[in-house]
């Protein structure tokens, strides 16, 4: 999978999270809307033939940029960035765990879904 691509499409998903943001800077609820986002991107992500390790790897290159200047001029985009990595990590593992239970004996690509 071209790393290129996964970050195009996480890329769109990350200007949506933005305008959530600016939503919850202004005392909006927005974790329901953090989570549904995540859940298309990775949707996304996997028709483009992202594998979990792929998905992993992006959003932790993610987590470096918390430490960045922006990231304190852009506090709660942050926060919900971090939280949109948590919800990521949540919805892979259970995927994980599904398919590790699953009898199936097809590659991971041809069972793998966000639930």
């Amino acid at each position: 999978m071209k790393t290129e691509n996964l970050n195009e499409i996480v890329g769109r998903y990350l200007l949506t999270i933005r305008e959530i943001a600016k939503k919850a800077a202004q005392g909006e609820i927005v974790g329901d809307l953090v989570r549904t986002q995540v859940k298309k991107c990775l949707i996304e992500m996997h028709a483009a033939g992202a594998e979990p390790a792929d998905i992993r790897a992006i959003f932790d290159d993610l987590e470096g940029c918390t430490h960045s200047e922006s990231a304190i001029s852009e506090a709660k985009f942050w926060q919900l960035l971090m939280t949109a990595k948590l919800h990521v990590e949540f919805l892979l593992f259970i995927e994980e765990n599904h398919q590790s239970a699953a009898t199936s004996s097809g590659p991971i690509k041809d069972r793998f879904s966000v639930h």
